[in-house]
């Protein structure tokens, strides 16, 4: 399963502005850049899996 980079690279300035000198659209080139480094560490959480686990808990 592929992996979404949502988090904007920390390089990313803005449409087009990139401080590596690459043509930066978040979207589509900066996901799959080799220099690619998130601008925070966030934990990705799974919604399929808090959901069941709040079905279990409600005893559906």
């Amino acid at each position: 399963m592929a992996v979404y980079r949502e988090i904007p690279c920390k390089y990313y300035i803005a449409l087009g502005q990139c401080s590596k000198g690459r043509d930066a659209k978040h979207n589509g080139y900066c996901q799959h850049c080799n220099k690619y480094v998130p601008r925070a560490k966030i934990r990705r959480l799974n919604r399929k899996k808090q959901r069941i686990q709040a079905l279990r808990k409600d005893g559906l």
